[in-house]
């Protein structure tokens, strides 16, 4: 076979030699499509598949026409993937739309709609939508990269494209797909390992360059071995961060993730949570009221706690007649003038207090919790108040201004609260939170006198909630005699607890206010419903409240003296704001799985002047004096507790642990390196065996300069091509020239006796090319940062 014929360029593209590397394409892709179409997103992703197959067929047929202009297949590929995505799509949609053109007229109208509703403002709540989006992401994602491969021969393009959406779909998804991964990693290395292979194979044949016929298959086959000898020394890297600068540093690297996220919520708000983004995951800004729900019994933690409490994970303020929205985060990301919500959260070093202030007739406890699923949203839970964290935090909170117009920060209104650190499975973290102890006297007595930041944001409710709602809630409190925000919420709290408990309940419909369709239509529903109908009546009353999600305490066991938190006790409920006191649980959910908060009807120990004594005994220091919260958790041994449950907080355990990690980064890393080059070596080895001696010399000359990037010009003569490197590299220039004359002889004049340098000789011109190669590869790193530096310093501030 005539190797000429062979050539990869794009004017004549063998599909014997393309064969290599559309396979691997269609591992890459399709690892990454199939992540998706298993990630339950939504429904119907199972066409996601077939998408990628047909964009397959298609893009091999057009990077293979070689007359038709880029833009023109770009074109053509864009309208088939149009006609194939409305036909695997018709079944989402209302079934009367039996023809294709009814079903894209339908997509067309709701595209229409859903971008209008986002540049107003609005969120996405078309479900079918989302499916279209990831069956064009499909689409493109495969088309891009056969045609990047082929034609533009940019292979990083779309590996770069290709892994970044895997890790976007990957970090928010459980169970994780491990294996996807692995597929991914493997065929994105040998995809750029066929690449190089290829265009060497056509340098050296326009340049008449003697190899094996044999040669890609074994390079690919080298690469391989190289590529999974590579995956398994990761196996020994170190599985958790010790550092906490690590630990920001990888929350900086988040945020453009985060920012993507936050905007793919914006745009499809309804979409389902998969495993790890649903029950166990309550970061996203909103929290829709939705159909029927069937919560696993898979374990999600274990908390130790000297009391019984509910464990809060987010707290959510706005109402907007289907659901609930987290503004917190968004206020605060205003106030400080940020990109994102994540940017304005506080930093919580390991064991520093958080200043609350309402601590009136609180009580300090400890909860350690032990996580048994990995958090792929980093949240922390705790019970009642949290003061103090054994892990690096950071905490999103309101942030108002002072009356001179300075930044204030509020943290008597925290959100939600992450950790800088991954939470993996077997995570054990403390938490020292403040717990009520308030009697019902106390509560009855704490007044009206709501804060600013209270009165702003815990009474909004939507303009056009229906007057039934408002009219309803009066009449629960004028037929209980309810005078007190107390006794108010105790009213609609009971009220509401005749209601029927249902977790099987019709999707809700759309266009109604979905609290008066559960009070006057469907009479029945689970907690969301049930929380969501106490916030909003009590909020009709000017009575201050917010809704909490998170866990109910779940089940005791006494023998081990933990609680047993799983996915099924995935919770809602309200919490009501009492001046001085701060926010108070109550229960309006009646199930199986819920428990009243028990409060004493008055305090055992009666008022005291620097604090309101609790039914569980001592003293909760003054609001006035925060000093005294910090010496009674050194003294209560919180503190020392906090710092014997992680090495965050004992610096030589820390040390230690930081430095054997990152022994063991770099043992691993020279371990690669080694192995690479000696893989390199005896794969050269092995490729110039059965060639002559001056021919194999010029080629590990050749090869060499061209990895320092000195490759020899197609119009290059072999002699002109040795006397640029002899003037590049003067003190080896009798070594190269007499390479270059011995491959010369040997190849042009038939019979010449040819003479090749020594091997001392070539073997230091070995080294000289590979130290240029390492002074050229780190040039082009430092020179643009040293460029960047120069500039920043030589910047003057406008004027």
């Amino acid at each position: 076979m005539n190797r000429s014929s062979l050539s990869v360029s794009t004017s004549s593209l063998n599909i014997w030699w393309m064969l290599p590397g559309l396979g691997l394409i269609g591992l890459l892709t399709g690892a990454v499509i199939r992540s998706l179409a298993i990630s339950g997103w939504a429904t119907g992703l199972s066409i996601l598949p077939a998408v990628g197959t047909m964009a397959f067929v298609v893009s091999l047929v057009l990077v293979n026409w070689q007359r038709l202009h880029r833009w023109a297949a770009h074109t053509v590929s864009f309208l088939l993937a149009w006609v194939w995505i409305v036909q695997q799509v018709g079944p989402l949609l209302d079934e009367r739309l039996t023809s294709w053109r009814d079903q894209a007229a339908e997509l067309v109208i709701r595209i229409i709609g859903w971008v209008r509703v986002l540049a107003s403002g609005g969120r996405g709540e078309d479900i079918v939508l989302f499916v279209v989006a990831l069956a064009f992401l499909s689409w493109w994602l495969v088309y891009a990269t056969v045609w990047a491969v082929f034609r533009q021969r940019r292979p990083w393009l779309p590996v770069i494209a290709n892994g970044t959406v895997f890790l976007v779909n990957y970090t928010y998804v459980l169970p994780k797909p491990d294996t996807e991964a692995l597929v991914l990693i493997a065929c994105a290395l040998l995809l750029l390992v066929y690449h190089h292979v290829m265009q060497r194979r056509a340098a050296w044949e326009a340049q008449q360059i003697n190899y094996p016929d044999l040669l890609p298959l074994r390079a690919m086959w080298a690469a391989t071995v190289v590529g999974v000898v590579l995956i398994l020394l990761t196996a020994f890297l170190p599985s958790t961060i010790t550092s906490e600068r690590a630990a920001q540093t990888w929350e900086t690297l988040r945020i453009p993730f985060r920012m993507a996220r936050a905007a793919w919520e914006d745009a499809f708000s309804t979409i389902n949570a998969p495993p790890g983004a649903g029950s166990i995951s309550f970061t996203a800004r909103t929290a829709p009221l939705g159909g029927a729900r069937s919560p696993g019994l898979d374990l999600v933690m274990t908390v130790r706690s000297s009391r019984l409490e509910y464990w809060r994970a987010v707290a959510f303020d706005r109402y907007d007649g289907s659901g609930w929205v987290n503004t917190t985060g968004e206020l605060a990301r205003s106030a400080l003038g940020v990109a994102t919500a994540e940017q304005a959260r506080t930093p919580l070093a390991a064991g520093e207090t958080l200043p609350v202030t309402d601590r009136r007739a609180r009580r300090l406890i400890t909860q350690t919790i032990t996580l048994a699923q990995e958090r792929n949203d980093d949240l922390l839970s705790f019970g009642g108040t949290p003061v103090q964290f054994s892990l690096p935090a950071q905490v999103e909170h309101l942030v108002g201004r002072d009356e001179n117009g300075g930044i204030t920060p509020i943290y008597d209104d925290v959100s939600l609260v992450t950790s800088l650190t991954p939470l993996s499975a077997e995570t054990t973290y403390t938490v020292t939170a403040l717990v009520s102890v308030a009697d019902v006297q106390s509560l009855r007595n704490a007044g009206t006198d709501y804060p600013q930041w209270v009165r702003e944001r815990y009474l909004q409710l939507p303009p056009d909630l229906p007057a039934r709602v408002r009219a309803e809630a009066a009449r629960v409190i004028a037929a209980a005699n309810a005078e007190t925000p107390y006794d108010q919420a105790i009213a609609i709290q009971d009220y509401l607890r005749r209601l029927t408990y249902s977790e099987d309940i019709p999707p809700p419909p759309s266009n109604v206010d979905l609290v008066d369709w559960f009070l006057f239509e469907q009479r029945a529903g689970y907690c969301d419903y049930f929380a969501s109908a106490m916030v909003v009546m009590l909020r009709s009353v000017g009575v201050p409240a917010r809704w909490v999600r998170g866990y109910a305490s779940g089940d005791y066991d006494p023998e081990q003296g933990i609680y047993l938190v799983r996915e099924n006790v995935a919770h809602s409920w309200p919490e009501v704001y009492f001046p001085g006191i701060g926010w108070e649980r109550f229960e309006p959910t009646a199930a199986s799985y819920t428990s009243l908060p028990e409060r004493p009807l008055q305090s055992a120990f009666g008022e005291e002047e620097e604090g309101v004594a609790g039914s569980f005994g001592g003293t909760v220091p003054d609001p006035g004096r925060f000093e005294e919260l910090e010496d009674d958790l050194t003294a209560s041994g919180v503190n020392s507790g906090a710092a014997s449950s992680t090495a965050a907080n004992n610096p030589s355990a820390a040390g230690s642990s930081l430095l054997t990690g990152w022994f063991s980064v770099v043992l691993v890393i020279l371990m690669g390196i080694g192995l690479i080059m000696l893989s390199v070596r005896l794969w050269l080895a092995h490729e110039l065996r059965g060639l002559r001696l001056s021919a194999a010399a010029y080629a590990e000359m050749g090869w060499l300069a061209n990895i320092a990037g000195l490759p020899q010009h197609p119009a290059e003569t072999p002699a002109e091509y040795a006397q640029r490197l002899a003037h590049l590299f003067p003190e080896h220039a009798t070594t190269i020239h007499g390479i270059a004359t011995a491959y010369i002889a040997e190849r042009y004049r038939r019979g010449a006796v040819t003479r090749v340098p020594t091997e001392d000789r070539r073997q230091a011109l070995r080294r000289a090319l590979t130290r240029y190669a390492i002074q050229t590869a780190f040039q082009r790193l430092w020179l643009p940062l040293r460029r960047g530096d120069r500039v920043g310093a030589g910047s003057k501030p406008a004027r």
